[in-house]
Parts: C-alpha cells; sequence; structure tokens
C-alpha cells in the first residue's frame, strides 16, 4: 500500500513533468554552422546588428569573420570588443549607453558565455532602457527585447540555450532571469572552438560538465532533461581530455560543443545546485573564473551529494567511463566521484582554494555568500546547512 509521502512525491515529479519545456527557438549546429547567420539575419530583417565580443576573440580573427558574415547579408555590423571575463554590471549599461542612438536591430552574441550572456542583457536594454540592475532576479523583463543570436566560440556556459545571464554586482554574482533573455537563434560551431587555448577548454568544459551532472541530479530533473544531461556527461567525459591537450581534434570538439548546449538545455528546464551555489562566492569577491570555480567545488559537493540518490551516481558513474559491473550500488556510485576527480586532475584546472589565492580567513564570508543562493540550492538533492557548507570549502582547502 503506498503511503502518502509516496504520493507526495509522485505528485511533485508529475508536476515537473508537466512545465513548460524551455527552448531556443532556431538552433544551428555542426562544423560549419557559422554559415547559417546571414540567412538568420536576412529573415529577422535588421539592418544594423551589433556584434558583442571580447578582445580575445577579436586577436584570434573570428570577430572579424562574423563581421563579413554579416555585412555580406547585407547587414550593417557595429563591433564591441572589450567584453570582460567576469562582467560587472557597467558592461552591459555601457555597451547599451554607447550604441543606443545607432538604430541597431538585432545583437549577435559572440564568445563565451561573458560575451553572450552580455549580449543578452544588452538587446534588453537597448528595447526597453534602463540599467542592468533594473532587470537583475526573477521575471522582471516582460516582453522581448531585441532579437539576439548567440554563437560561442568555448563549450562551456550553455548561455546559449539558457534564461540565464551572469554578473558581478556589488561583489556578488547575481543573475537576469528571464524566458524574455532567450536567444531568438543559437549557433553552435565546433570549428569556431579550435583556437580556445587549452586553460579556456578545461576551465569552460568542466563548467559544462558540472552543468550536466547538476541538472541531472537536481530535484527539478524530470524524465525529459535526464536525457539530455546524461548524454551531456557521456560526450563531455569522453572528449574533454583531447580538446584540452589536443585542441585541433575537430570530432572532440564537436562532442564538447554538443554536450555544452545540450546542458544548457537542461539548465533551462531543471536547473543547477549546491556546485554553483558555492562557487559563486568564489567569483564575486576573488573573480575566480566560473569554470574554475565550479571546478574546485565540483568534487566535493559531489562527495555530499552522493548518498541522497546512489542510483542516479552510479549511473553517472559509468556514463564518464568508470567500470563498475559487479561492484556494490555504493561502491558504484563513489566509482564517480574518483572519475570526475581525475578529470580535473588530468585537465589540469586548480585543486584548492590556496591555488586561487583565498585565504582560509573567508570562510565565514564564503558560506554566507553561498546561503543567500537559495534558487540554487533548492535544486540540490541533499540538503546543505551552513555548518555543512563550512565543511565543504574547509575540504576544498586540501
Amino acid at each position: 500500500m503506498e503511503t502518502a509521502p509516496g504520493r507526495g512525491f509522485e505528485l511533485m515529479r508529475l508536476m515537473h513533468a508537466l512545465k513548460p519545456h524551455i527552448s531556443v527557438e532556431r538552433a544551428f549546429f555542426g562544423a560549419g554552422a557559422i554559415g547559417a547567420l546571414p540567412g538568420v539575419l536576412r529573415d529577422l530583417g535588421v539592418a544594423k546588428a551589433l556584434i558583442v565580443t571580447d578582445r580575445g576573440v577579436a586577436a584570434s580573427g573570428i570577430a572579424e569573420r562574423v563581421r563579413i558574415l554579416i555585412e555580406g547579408a547585407p547587414v550593417a555590423a557595429a563591433v564591441f570588443d572589450a567584453t570582460d571575463p567576469e562582467p560587472g554590471a557597467e558592461v552591459p549599461d555601457g555597451i547599451a549607453a554607447r550604441y543606443r542612438n545607432e538604430q541597431i536591430g538585432c545583437v549577435v552574441g559572440l564568445g563565451g558565455g561573458s560575451c553572450l550572456d552580455t549580449a543578452k542583457a544588452v538587446g534588453i536594454m537597448l528595447a526597453h532602457g534602463g540599467t542592468l540592475r533594473e532587470y537583475l532576479g526573477p521575471d522582471k523583463i516582460y516582453r522581448p527585447g531585441l532579437p539576439v543570436v548567440l554563437v560561442p566560440t568555448t563549450s562551456g556556459t550553455g548561455s546559449e540555450a539558457t534564461p540565464n545571464a551572469l554578473f558581478i554586482v556589488d561583489g556578488e554574482k547575481q543573475a537576469v532571469l528571464s524566458r524574455h533573455i532567450m536567444p531568438t537563434a543559437a549557433i553552435i560551431d565546433p570549428e569556431l572552438t579550435l583556437t580556445a587555448p587549452a586553460p579556456v577548454t578545461a576551465a569552460s568544459g568542466l563548467d559544462a560538465l558540472v552543468h550536466a551532472v547538476e541538472t541531472y541530479t537536481s530535484l527539478g530533473a524530470t524524465a525529459v532533461t535526464e536525457m539530455y544531461s546524461l548524454r551531456a556527461v557521456e560526450l563531455i567525459a569522453g572528449s574533454i581530455r583531447s580538446a584540452v591537450w589536443r585542441g585541433s581534434d575537430l570530432a572532440a570538439r564537436t562532442d564538447m560543443a554538443l554536450g555544452s548546449y545540450l546542458a544548457g538545455v537542461a539548465i533551462a528546464n531543471a536547473g543547477t545546485g549546491a556546485v554553483h551555489a558555492l562557487a559563486y562566492p568564489l567569483g564575486g569577491k576573488y573573480r575566480v573564473a566560473h569554470g574554475v570555480a565550479n571546478a574546485l567545488m565540483f568534487p566535493y559537493v559531489t562527495e555530499w551529494n552522493i548518498p541522497s540518490d546512489m542510483r542516479k551516481f552510479a549511473t553517472l558513474a559509468r556514463a564518464i567511463g568508470e567500470p563498475i559491473d559487479g561492484l556494490s550500488l555504493h561502491d558504484a556510485a563513489f566509482k564517480f566521484l574518483s572519475g570526475i576527480e581525475a578529470i580535473i586532475e588530468d585537465v589540469g584546472v586548480p585543486r584548492s582554494l590556496d591555488d586561487v589565492g583565498i585565504p582560509r580567513s573567508e570562510l565565514g564570508a564564503l558560506v554566507e555568500g553561498a546561503a543567500k543562493q537559495t534558487r540554487l540550492l533548492k535544486n540540490n538533492p541533499r540538503v546543505l546547512s551552513k555548518d555543512d557548507m563550512a565543511t565543504i570549502y574547509t575540504k576544498a582547502w586540501r
């Protein structure tokens, strides 16, 4: 006979299953997909597009290549190439102020997650005015902004598939959260990631792996999102080492790009958890790159979470290629922990908070910052108190 708690759990699962699925209107994927950009702009009927990118992408020649494609549409193109790696509110505010009177009809975000998030925000601000602070938090945007086309040059944030845009405001990671900042189109061309250097490939790739794992174990996961998440785990774990250390390997880059995108779709519909919650304070005050911050907290939060759902973590162990046949459920689940530790070690990302210059005297501030991330913590499969967070951070100093 089913108990009342069982019916409650099934009802919760049903409610999650009935949530509307959030997705990009148009997505183009594969080597050479950037060639779809002129057609997308022609379909939008815009006269002028603003490319939002950074100096690294500009130096690689990719920004110029995209500008030429846009002008061949034919659409006039303006280029802003000074987006910060971890942007504050002043970045989108400044871009919007600079281009407000230039009759921009579309924003093209080109680069890593910071460029894509900035492009999302600029698209809203050019259409509706105001400053970034006015849009921070959930559902502060009530209608779409300018069309936004996102073109990632790293495989990491999955921002091209999410209704989120992250910025550092008042020393904290804060987010704009709205379905109205979903891009009009996403163009995921793995050839554009070939020039990403090894450290960027490693950090962004681990970011994507965290997304895939956290959405798979999220309390907001559904049978549909789990398919995206698990496939993303398989793709990323199977290709990240080659993508980092043999960057010209297009097959590995293609798997990473697809894995990152699938994980982004899962984020949009299931949400991430405590790895992100504990990573945010590292980026807020110390400007630790988001992927590095996630990688630092990943093993320690995973160790905490495994007892909450050993079946899922055993499935994840198999997905990353760990041999689990003949093991107990407990041992199979913890194979996932040793497996991700090996991946992090192999791709050369910092392993300790000491490595990124965070002193142990900051423990209290880190805990307080993480505890504010209730939007993320509510998705985590195991509840964390502040004492639990302190224990996890302390382990991360190794």
